[in-house]
């Protein structure tokens, strides 16, 4: 019953529809929370899938408060919202390759990383290296590493 739920919260919160979702342009997302990345149809249609058994959790720390989605080196468009009492307690960071169509997420709880897309953070590319130091410090200086 609850991965149901969970399913269906997400699902809702990525097809609601933010402000600016009638511009077709992704980079209308720039300053905006990082739900506005995540409910960008490019970015959901991967999204969805990868998510898996963490749905509830993924939709609870996309409505966490952040600093606003932007941009590094023309090419990545980032964000991450983290629960009040820090990125440990609950976080996510999602960035979205605009040339690659790749999605890089982090989802962190209860003091450790509960999902990372893809997996190894080594092979995330180095450019995410600064965004990241506000969400993981220590991850932020192991990415682009393989």
């Amino acid at each position: 019953m609850w991965n149901r739920r969970a399913a269906l919260t997400l699902l809702a919160l990525l097809g609601a529809t933010p402000v600016r979702a009638m511009d077709p342009d992704i980079m209308s997302v720039i300053g905006q929370p990082v739900l506005a990345l995540a409910q960008r149809p490019e970015v959901g249609v991967v999204l969805r899938p990868a998510s898996g058994g963490h749905r509830g959790a993924i939709a609870e720390a996309l409505r966490e408060p952040g600093p606003p989605v932007g941009l590094v080196d023309g090419q990545y468009l980032h964000g991450h919202g983290c629960n009040p009492q820090g990125c440990r307690v609950r976080g996510i960071f999602l960035a979205w390759d605009l040339k690659g169509d790749r999605m890089f997420m982090l989802l962190s709880e209860e003091g450790r990383v509960r999902v990372s897309i893809p997996p190894d953070p080594r092979a995330w590319p180095r450019d995410l290296s600064a965004p990241l130091a506000g969400f993981s410090p220590a991850l932020s200086e192991a990415i682009g590493t393989r």
